[in-house]
């Protein structure tokens, strides 16, 4: 079983070298930058190894192997401790984010699911005319306040709330995938800004493509958190195209809470859904790749408001999405 030895110490040396560059250089290179997109995976070999040494227990991989695991549960052991969804005395309100894919079949199903979710806030990414329209026609009596900049490709986005909403400002172009909506939210006589994103895509695995559209993330990440007031409370959401460990999830997180890693429990991955025309989700010789392997979709929250609860929307069997919704309150 010499073999075997041999190969757990390749691999989880493998692993603590990729594990290095990733806090030294981050998304730095393209090619290190799809390493970090597909991190979780590369701990998929790890119990098989950790499970063969009993055969073989070599102090050297037993270290190496516990190495690796303190690695896996630094990075991902909280999502999977049980959450007590808090019960507060404070007024809460409810967020939902949803990618709609532009390039849809079908758009009843998603008017349901928006009604099914019922949040007080709904932020669409990839809005098209059609369903904009369905919205204003469906919705307007749930939604008194629509702020739409529907387009008829992928580049649409809009915002449903129930209360007051009004335009801050306009966005500098930084390779969005269409023009975010800065926003402010007056939740009871409370002014929260809302920052509706849908960033930069890596639509191919070219090297330079990477490299390049990552960059494209960082300046969009730096450029939200720079409207981030201490006497203001934020809210950061949509669509980001980027990963957990990815530099534009580090910025955002360094600045603002990820809902989902203090609320929600599980993976939280809500991409790809959906197979077939418009999706982004791959097809390899006629297969496409399996559903839900990524994690891409996000609510950001700043002080004093944090996040007690967090659940991935239904699924409407239409997107390449699942929606992400988050219950919201304020600290004390």
């Amino acid at each position: 079983m010499l073999w075997i030895t041999y190969l757990a110490i390749l691999y989880s040396l493998g692993l603590l070298i990729w594990y290095a560059a990733y806090i030294i250089w981050g998304d730095k290179w393209g090619g290190l930058s799809l390493l970090n997109m597909f991190a979780l995976f590369l701990f998929i070999p790890l119990p098989i190894f950790s499970s063969l040494i009993i055969f073989d227990p070599h102090p050297a991989v037993i270290i190496l192997l516990g190495l690796d695991w303190l690695v896996f549960i630094w990075q991902w052991g909280i999502l999977f401790v049980p959450k007590c969804h808090a019960q507060t005395n404070n007024p809460t309100f409810k967020i939902f984010t949803y990618n709609v894919l532009g390039y849809n079949p079908g758009m009843a199903d998603q008017i349901k699911t928006i009604q099914q979710v019922d949040a007080d806030i709904v932020t669409l990414q990839e809005l098209n005319i059609e369903l904009a329209g369905l919205i204003q026609q469906e919705l307007i009596h749930q939604y008194p306040y629509q702020i739409l900049d529907a387009d008829q490709t992928v580049y649409g986005i809009g915002t449903l709330s129930k209360f007051p909403l009004r335009r801050i400002g306009s966005v500098p172009e930084c390779g969005w995938v269409g023009e975010p909506q800065w926003l402010e939210v007056d939740w009871q006589g409370t002014p929260i800004q809302l920052i509706n994103f849908h960033m930069a895509p890596t639509n191919y695995f070219a090297f330079e493509h990477v490299q390049r559209t990552s960059r494209y993330r960082r300046d969009e990440a730096r450029w939200m958190v720079s409207k981030i007031l201490p006497n203001k409370p934020t809210i950061l959401v949509g669509d980001s195209n980027s990963a957990p460990l990815s530099d534009s999830y580090r910025i955002l997180a360094h600045a603002a809470q990820d809902a989902w890693r203090v609320a929600g429990w599980g993976f939280g991955h809500t991409f790809p859904g959906r197979s077939g025309p418009g999706s982004s989700r791959t097809v390899i010789f006629g297969v496409a790749i399996p559903k839900w392997l990524l994690r891409i979709d996000y609510i950001f929250l700043t002080s004093p408001l944090k996040a007690i609860q967090a659940r991935l929307a239904p699924f409407d069997g239409i997107s390449d999405h699942r929606g992400v919704v988050a219950v919201v309150t304020r600290k004390n």
